[in-house]
């Protein structure tokens, strides 16, 4: 009998603590980290300076695709007045232009692909800190990226709310440039 007793308080003393656990909310959130990037006033900032950035480098290659094309309808115009030394001077000077012209394409778009990389990582890191301080703050149990989740239900996109604070803290920071 004395046995049944203290199987009986060792279990209860067992099952306890795992039915206070079960009893606490799991909070769950997702975030459009794409939508973040698109919809808020940092990602609309940075999108219009890449695209300035852009613009600038597509004028100087297209100044330098307009010189090409000028030294190759020159040559087209002289082939057949000129000596075969000559036309083979002139199509070697093309070819270097083309090739320097390639390069020059090349590193621009490696580039703006650096400076887009740049601008995501600041903005990611910018944005976990708001994502970290809302989950504390709302007792979230798990927050995750909507690319990462197969199915969730809308009710718990929080994105749009990330969105709004992240908006609220690029405001209460000041912005540094390089």
């Amino acid at each position: 009998m004395k046995n049944i007793f203290l199987m009986a308080g060792l279990m209860v003393t067992l099952v306890l603590p795992l039915t206070a656990r079960s009893q606490q909310t799991v909070n769950i959130g997702y975030i459009d980290l794409q939508r973040v990037m698109v919809e808020s006033e940092k990602g609309k900032e940075a999108k219009q300076v890449l695209t300035q950035e852009a613009e600038r480098l597509k004028k100087s290659l297209d100044s330098k695709q307009d010189e090409l094309q000028k030294m190759k309808d020159a040559f087209e115009k002289q082939g057949t007045t000129i000596t075969p030394e000559a036309r083979a001077e002139k199509e070697k000077q093309y070819q270097n232009k083309l090739k320097d012209y390639q390069r020059l394409a090349n590193d621009f778009q490696t580039e703006l692909q650096q400076k887009d990389q740049e601008v995501t990582q600041k903005m990611l890191k910018d944005l976990e800190d708001v994502i970290k301080a809302t989950g504390e703050k709302e007792k979230y149990t798990l927050i995750l990226e909507k690319s990462q989740v197969l199915f969730a239900s809308p009710t718990i996109d929080i994105t749009s709310k990330i969105v709004n604070l992240f908006n609220e803290a690029a405001k209460k920071k000041p912005a540094t440039k390089k």
